[in-house]
């Protein structure tokens, strides 16, 4: 099975467009989302590409092996005082040996692990770190991921699969780059990090508590979804919507070819 496609229509002059949709549209969206955060929160940045090889023909590899390595680069660089995001890709070597590429990105010079620091927290083979040779500049990163790390991900029909980890980023960091400054320039980034969105839509979700406690709610079916156990009180959520940014393309559906 090849890639699929979100399919939109221009409203006025019948244009038709394409955008990546399943794992490898899930995959493409995490890139920008971590592209956006570090372009509003590092002031400068660094890049390495670090693989991880196992030692032996092992098809399955826990994640909690991959999960050891993420906390241990995390911890050192907390260490440094330097932030750290990461994208993490999973496949299968050809002689059937599990291969992790990570491109880390972090805030601060001269402080990520060696890759004998790495290798001894990876503890299942071989591990190799390299940077790209220039500088990149931050709208650079996802292209540089797809090329290096991201190649052939999109195929789920080929025998050697991928898979992928991100870092946590706030939802807000999916919108486009120039939705992304409007919200930030009406709201703060602060509170605008707190807020919910669709590609077109900002909401803001708030919390009504019941005026019965929580042990009573219950005894008369409550229909509330959620329960502050502090408090004992059951609560609902609701979102008003903050701003909505008009859009000329219309949604279309799912298709499997890009004509």
């Amino acid at each position: 099975m090849a890639l699929t496609y979100r399919k939109f229509r221009h409203k006025e002059t019948g244009q038709v467009c394409f955008i990546d949709a399943g794992r490898y549209g899930n995959f493409k969206n995490a890139l920008k989302k971590i592209v956006n955060y570090i372009y509003y929160n590092f002031r400068k940045y660094y890049v390495a590409h670090v693989t991880l090889t196992v030692a032996e023909n092992v098809a399955e590899v826990d994640f909690k092996h991959l999960h050891r390595v993420l906390q241990m680069i995390d911890k050192r660089l907390k260490r440094e005082d330097s932030e750290f995001k990461y994208v993490a890709v999973k496949e299968l070597q050809e002689r059937g040996a599990i291969h992790y590429h990570i491109l880390c990105i972090y805030s601060k010079p001269y402080v990520f692990p060696s890759a004998e620091d790495i290798a001894r927290s990876w503890r299942l083979g071989f591990v190799k770190i390299s940077a790209p040779k220039l500088r990149l500049k931050i709208n650079k990163i996802a292209n540089y991921i797809g090329k290096y790390i991201g190649k052939g991900f999109e195929y789920e029909a080929f025998d050697v699969k991928k898979s992928f980890t991100a870092s946590q980023i706030k939802q807000i960091y999916k919108l486009s780059s120039q939705r992304l400054t409007a919200v930030f320039a009406k709201y703060g980034q602060k509170k605008a990090e707190e807020l919910r969105c669709t590609y077109r839509k900002i909401y803001e979700t708030v919390k009504s508590y019941c005026r019965d406690d929580h042990e009573k709610c219950k005894a008369f079916n409550c229909n509330s979804l959620y329960a502050d156990c502090t408090k004992k009180r059951c609560f609902t959520l609701s979102q008003t919507l903050l701003m909505e940014f008009p859009s000329e393309w219309a949604y279309e559906g799912i298709c499997n070819e890009p004509f």
